[in-house]
């Protein structure tokens, strides 16, 4: 049982999941920061870490995506991540 649960473990998604966590927490930090010291000094902090969170959400819904569409169980098709798909192969 635990080998066949360590063979389903993907590194990359816990790298990405773990990184789209920081991500958040260090958005919500940056504007704690932000609101304590009433300055925007953080602002790029607070733009650099939701464009992290976004890039990471985008890449586990990449993957969530073809994972139904190999299934058969995809309602519609998303233009984007079929487009990175074409130029991927």
């Amino acid at each position: 049982m635990i080998k066949n649960l360590i063979e389903k473990i993907n590194i990359a998604r816990i790298i990405v999941f773990s990184t789209a966590t920081y991500a958040l927490a260090m958005f919500f930090e940056s504007g704690r920061m932000i609101a304590a010291d009433q300055t925007f000094k953080y602002i790029p902090m607070s733009v650099f870490s939701l464009f992290l969170l976004a890039l990471s959400l985008f890449i586990i819904g990449y993957w969530i995506y073809f994972e139904e569409k190999e299934k058969n169980n995809l309602g519609k098709e998303f233009g984007p991540y079929e487009w990175i798909r074409r130029k991927a192969k």
